[in-house]
């Protein structure tokens, strides 16, 4: 990917009989009223399409860099443990980057590779005998290179690239 940012678009997303207004990160205004539709079904089942306006917000746009060239010598495996730690769960990468850790067995030689060969984590901390405790887990913490590789491959718009 080349250099230049990424940006999550903003919509301000309202229901024509409520006072609030929702923002709703989609590529176009369709989209985002289309996710404020479903995001609200469970609650609103009788909701039509063209009760929902969007208009642009871009004062709420999101910027996310390219894809760092570290994440393409990652596994799989080493991407999810990546996005975990910074929080994105699926679906919502405008909520990533609440959280910065990751907790795992001692010893794990994934983390071995992202902490000490990438410098992509800081760590372990914790508890690392199980003799003292029955919890024998470690937390490696998002090093500052991590956050941003992190941020490098959230997808736009919870599955768009």
């Amino acid at each position: 990917m080349s250099g230049t940012q990424r940006i999550m678009k903003a919509w301000s997303c309202k229901v024509e009989w409520s006072d609030d207004a929702d923002i709703v990160y989609a590529p176009t205004a369709a989209k985002a009223r289309y996710t404020l539709k479903l995001r609200l079904g469970d609650c609103y089942p009788d909701l039509q399409f063209q009760e929902i306006s969007a208009r642009r917000a871009a004062d709420r746009d999101i910027a996310l860099p390219a894809q760092h060239r570290l994440v393409a010598d990652l596994s799989e495996a080493e991407r999810d443990i990546i996005l975990h730690a910074y929080g994105h769960q699926g679906g919502r990468p405008e909520r990533a980057g609440y959280r910065d850790h990751y907790c795992c067995a001692p010893g794990d030689s994934r983390m071995h590779r992202l902490a000490w060969e990438l410098g992509l984590f800081r760590g372990p901390f914790g508890e690392e005998d199980m003799s003292r405790s029955m919890w024998g887990g470690v937390f490696y913490y998002l090093s500052d290179l991590g956050k941003h590789v992190a941020r490098s491959m959230l997808p736009l718009y919870g599955g768009e690239a």
